[in-house]
């Protein structure tokens, strides 16, 4: 019973410091998996290729496309693999992620 409870004590802090809130462990865990995305969408999500950019998709249109492959309602190859990997919280941390950085 204590493990979950040690797993989320570093989360509570982090969210008890001074300038941290929930946005910013949103944007934290978006950078964090949004790495995994450059091998295919590019550095920044800016593909060169026939694979889609990810920089200019709002995070709506991210999280449904997301949301489709890991129910494995839209084709793909291995965006349904790595999708099924993803919550809910992953989803809209990634697609948050790409959907600021055409902001900037």
């Amino acid at each position: 019973m204590k493990a979950p409870f040690v797993l989320l004590l570093p989360l509570m802090l982090a969210l008890c410091l001074p300038g941290t809130g929930v946005a910013d462990v949103l944007a934290a865990r978006g950078v964090s998996l949004a790495h995994a995305c450059a091998a295919c969408h590019g550095p920044d999500g800016q593909s060169q290729g026939a694979i889609p950019s990810l920089d200019a998709l709002p995070a709506a249109d991210a999280i449904a496309a997301l949301q489709a492959f890991r129910a494995a309602t839209r084709k793909g190859t291995v965006m349904l693999r790595i999708a099924k990997g993803l919550d809910d919280a992953d989803i809209t941390a990634v697609a948050t992620y790409f959907a600021t950085r055409r902001q900037r």
